[in-house]
């Protein structure tokens, strides 16, 4: 019965996301597990990518206006080796970028601590960007500092939000079914890469994150079960030449809009009164 009311709960509102992506693999979710390690996979190479603009991925040193502007906030992990004078240089791990993928290395499988990790790194990459941007701005800002905000990518900081957002949900579904202890890696037992533990809101909540990834979402409808409709549109795409895509969201909005009212039809008939006091009608 709660997987049932968890489907009801989930169809309470459509969303409807469309992402720009450089290649299509076309492939259904894998298994649970499988899915956690692509995600995590895909985070890290994200998030070291984004590094390069603070340090060198290659020693682990973050560039010299880098550490002072690192140490003028005091949350998120900085993967880099903490500068000599570093007021806390406990919140600097080096090691994050020397390590394999995780889920690759027997040694290190994907794990509630690597999404802990990358949520850490995500909020620190965040405020370094936001405060680098910032400091360029400034007059008497140095060469170093503007030429490093001119290489960030804007569009990386609602990804960055994403990662911290989505590794929060994802380790509290592995602490509330007890897989807070558990390693996933590539070719381990099928069965423990299924992950039998989960509920339907759990492989939901996976699903969307390993659906989006670190793609760039660029127009989205949200359609609640009482009428209201929320479209929003990334600033700079609202102009002619990005018309394919909003006539392709557009279509992705009527197609999913048709299948959602059929399954809220159908869930109507099969729970009848249960449904209704679900949604709130209590007439």
């Amino acid at each position: 019965m709660s997987q049932f009311v968890d489907l009801a709960r989930n169809l309470l509102a459509l969303e409807i996301n469309t992402v720009l992506k450089t290649g299509i693999s076309a492939e259904k979710m894998p298994l649970a597990g499988d899915a956690l390690i692509d995600l995590a996979q895909e985070y890290y190479v994200f998030l070291c990518e984004a590094l390069e603009v603070f340090g060198s991925r290659e020693t682990a040193i973050l560039a010299p206006w880098a550490g002072q502007i690192s140490d003028s906030f005091h949350w998120g992990m900085a993967p880099f080796v903490p500068p000599s004078d570093a007021a806390r240089p406990d919140r600097y791990d080096p090691f994050f970028l020397s390590r394999d993928l995780p889920g690759n290395d027997p040694a290190r499988g994907t794990t509630l601590k690597v999404f802990d990790d990358l949520r850490e790194v995500a909020s620190w990459l965040r405020e370094m960007t936001d405060r680098t941007l910032d400091a360029a701005r400034q007059p008497g800002a140095t060469a170093d500092v503007v030429s490093a905000a001119a290489m960030i990518d804007r569009d990386t900081l609602p990804i960055l939000m994403r990662i911290q957002r989505n590794s929060d949900q994802i380790n509290d579904v592995l602490r509330r079914r007890g897989l807070d202890t558990v390693s996933y890696l590539r070719g381990m037992d099928e069965e423990v890469r299924r992950m039998p533990a989960l509920k339907t809101a759990d492989v939901v909540t996976i699903r969307k994150a390993w659906d989006v990834g670190t793609e760039l979402v660029v127009m989205q409808s949200t359609i609640q079960i009482d009428g209201d409709v929320v479209t929003r549109l990334l600033k700079g795409r609202d102009t002619a030449g990005n018309s394919v895509v909003i006539g392709v969201h557009k279509d992705a909005v009527d197609v999913s809009f048709r299948y959602w009212s059929f399954l809220i039809d159908a869930l109507g008939r099969f729970a009848g009164k249960a449904v209704n006091t679900l949604v709130g009608d209590t007439g």
